[in-house]
């Protein structure tokens, strides 16, 4: 069973569901640390010539702060951003139908930034079809930190694969995985241009420019390339 962790992040690209579309479990860590400065955990990035806009939402921020402790700022922005999603992707193939997607992501009653995030990405994965068990790392209660912390979250929820990016290689320790009687498996996402209905390509975007574009052929577009295996169980 092949599993794979990450930050809830807010409404994230299409990276990010190329791991969750290679995992049979994806593990939601919303009990580590909010990242200090911006992160993609409460922004992502839309359509708009030359490189983007960025979307942001406005979060409160207190010392050491835990993801699933986050609460937002105000709830206007919620409003803002589906005018930018609306002005932005008006005129793309799949609008009507997406933008009813938008509206079922912005009209998820919460305060909090974690709860938001999961709701999108589980949203969004439904849309597309993948069929991945979904877990969050706060119901485990497990204390380790780094590779220790993966590990027994695999353990946890009963995998023998852990599936990393290709980031994970700056601070993972292959051998602890092995150790454990854990295979793991590193992947690494090359984004693919696809048409965009304002000219041009634009990589490294929310999901949801590729959602509008291409709909549900979006799918075709999570496709992670396999490294050579670093850490297999003996």
């Amino acid at each position: 069973m092949k599993v794979a962790a990450h930050q809830p992040n807010y409404i994230p690209w299409l990276g990010y569901f190329a791991k969750l579309a290679s995992a049979d479990v994806f593990i939601f860590l919303d009990d580590v640390q909010l990242p200090q400065g911006r992160s993609y955990v409460h922004r992502s990035r839309v359509h708009a010539q030359p490189d983007g806009v960025w979307l942001s939402a406005p979060i409160r921020r207190e010392e050491r702060q835990l993801i699933k402790d986050v609460r937002f700022a105000d709830e206007d922005w919620r409003r803002k951003h589906q005018a930018t999603l609306f002005h932005t992707y008006r005129k793309a193939p799949f609008f009507a139908a997406v933008m009813a997607l938008v509206e079922a992501i912005y009209g998820f009653p919460t305060e909090s930034l974690a709860q938001f995030n999961m709701n999108a990405v589980t949203l969004i994965a439904g849309y597309l079809g993948l069929a991945c068990r979904f877990e969050l790392s706060s119901a485990y209660g497990v204390s380790q930190s780094s590779d220790d912390r993966l590990i027994e979250l695999v353990k946890a929820v009963g995998g023998d694969t852990y599936v990393s990016g290709a980031g994970g290689q700056n601070y993972q320790h292959p051998e602890k995985f092995a150790a454990a009687g854990l295979d793991l498996c590193v992947r690494e996402y090359k984004p693919r241009p696809y048409l965009q209905h304002q000219g041009g390509f634009v990589s490294g975007l929310s999901i949801l420019d590729a959602l509008f574009n291409l709909g549900p052929d979006t799918v075709q577009q999570l496709t992670y390339e396999t490294l050579p295996e670093t850490a297999t169980a003996g």
